[in-house]
């Protein structure tokens, strides 16, 4: 596949085919650059717009009372699920929508400390 001119860093909110967990297809949805492009592959988290009363340890919402929400490019609250990453090529990655600022990183690497028990 060639490669995307797309310029990528960790933290961006991106648009991207995501597989479904059994593989079985995929769906067009924003995802969390979780950790550094390298070469033509990408870790992402999946971000969904169901949320929940409570936010799991594993996840982290935007709301868009959140000063930080309007620059992640996002539409609506959501939660981005840290459980729920992959590796992709970057090619799959339709568009940039935006990033996330200092404090939701903050939040965010706290949420993937737990996860990876680091």
């Amino acid at each position: 596949m060639p490669r995307s001119t797309l310029s990528l860093r960790r933290d961006d909110v991106v648009l991207v085919s995501f597989p479904f967990s059994d593989l079985s297809g995929q769906k067009l949805r924003p995802a969390l650059i979780v950790g550094r492009p390298l070469g033509d592959d990408v870790i992402l988290a999946f971000i969904t717009s169901r949320t929940a009363a409570a936010v799991a340890a594993a996840e982290h919402a935007f709301t868009p009372h959140d000063p930080e929400f309007t620059i992640t490019g996002l539409r609506t609250a959501s939660r981005v699920r840290l459980n729920k990453v992959a590796t992709l090529h970057r090619s799959l990655i339709r568009r940039r929508l935006g990033h996330i600022g200092p404090r939701t990183k903050r939040a965010v690497d706290r949420a993937l400390r737990y996860v990876f028990q680091l």
